[in-house]
């Protein structure tokens, strides 16, 4: 529940649901984006063809397109009350995020980032200022319900505290192990972004399912392709963790649990318009894209346990009663669950395979290239999802 702390801070952003949510820790914060024929000179007078404010911070732009996507989510930073806070409140709201669990820090303003985007080399430059706005604490992360939660996609920053999140979730996935009994229930899968250039980042890489690593960041540790990202940030994370590594026009490149390598190309538009939160995009596609077969997985093998328990039972009746024999010669069928991180040392993502990987990536390939070729996000639509 919400406590009434949140809900006089924040006011209901929406409603606690019993369907579980992706839920991006991070940032929020207000751009203010020039688009202008060329990159301006420096010390000069240039007229920008477009002027917006838009919202941004890396986890609230991947709510912004797990929504549109389709995908249910939750934004979970700090929100300062000055200035702005009622356009990011209203934004959040127009793309039905929910906001409703996020501190609120009196008298401070919010992050903002001045973006420069050159429609003739489809480059964005963005400037960015934190006022000292405070970080999320482990605190506020244990207010949360994480039965509401099935995934947790966290921005790298703040990771002092990331990192107490994180064992708070392999915690709650430990409970869950204990309870064979509740069939509806399964472990949260966590995920981390590693963009900035910051070498303590690789801190967080042992405790996640799933690792997104930038361009920018594998580029500031020496590697000059994504093949020999993945080879070296291999040694860095938990057994059967699945890496993923996008480079921009290249395309993207992932590992899968078992070690398989797939890769798909990049799919750009005739014409770049708005590069903004392009990494963003992919990202959130492929949390889109594997959710959805996290969560129908799990839905089916409720089904087939739920069948089990109905056949072991028949097969007990007769036992005891050798003259019922209609079901005499069916077989439960064995159902493999989900393996929950104790100490993490394994990851939660059998669900992921080679085809559904690719899928995945491919699928957010196509997703960041039709996004840079408007602006925002409106136009992203939400795309049915096979396997």
């Amino acid at each position: 529940m919400i406590s009434s702390f949140y809900e006089k801070l924040v006011g209901s952003s929406q409603q606690e649901s019993s369907s579980p949510k992706i839920l991006c820790v991070g940032l929020v914060c207000l751009d203010i984006v020039q688009t202008c024929k060329n990159f301006p000179l420096e010390d000069t007078d240039t007229r920008c063809i477009d002027y917006r404010w838009q919202r941004g911070g890396n986890a609230s732009n991947n709510c912004t397109v797990l929504s549109k996507l389709g995908s249910k989510c939750e934004f979970f930073g700090t929100l300062g009350t000055e200035h702005h806070l009622k356009f990011l409140k209203d934004d959040m709201l127009k793309y039905s995020i929910d906001f409703s669990h996020c501190p609120i820090i009196d008298k401070i303003g919010c992050p903002t980032s001045t973006v420069i985007l050159s429609l003739q080399a489809g480059s964005r430059t963005i400037l960015h200022h934190n006022p000292n706005l405070p970080e999320l604490t482990s605190q506020d992360f244990e207010k949360l319900n994480l039965d509401n939660y099935r995934w947790i996609h966290f921005e790298g920053r703040n990771i002092p505290r990331v990192l107490g999140m994180m064992q708070s979730i392999e915690n709650y996935n430990s409970k869950l192990k204990s309870i064979k009994s509740n069939n509806n229930t399964t472990p949260i899968t966590v995920s981390v972004e590693l963009e900035k250039n910051k070498i303590e980042l690789l801190d967080l890489l042992p405790y996640a399912d799933v690792a997104f690593i930038s361009k920018d960041f594998a580029c500031s540790r020496g590697y000059s392709n994504m093949t020999e990202t993945i080879k070296n940030i291999s040694r860095d994370v938990k057994s059967g963790a699945t890496i993923i590594c996008a480079w921009g026009d290249r395309g993207a490149m992932a590992r899968t649990p078992d070690g398989t390598i797939v890769q798909s190309p990049a799919f750009p538009p005739t014409q770049i318009i708005d590069s903004l939160g392009a990494g963003d995009t992919f990202t959130a596609a492929v949390l889109h894209y594997l959710n959805h077969v996290k969560l129908k997985k799990s839905q089916f093998n409720v089904i087939n346990t739920d069948n089990t328990d109905q056949i072991t039972k028949t097969q007990q009746q007769s036992d005891q009663d050798p003259s019922s024999s209609s079901n005499s010669n069916i077989v439960p069928k064995k159902i493999t669950f989900n393996c929950n991180i104790e100490s993490s040392e394994y990851s939660n993502t059998d669900f992921i395979d080679q085809t559904i990987l690719q899928a995945a990536i491919t699928f957010a390939c196509r997703t960041a290239g039709n996004k840079i070729g408007f602006k925002g996000y409106d136009h992203l639509q939400s795309t049915p999802i096979c396997f």
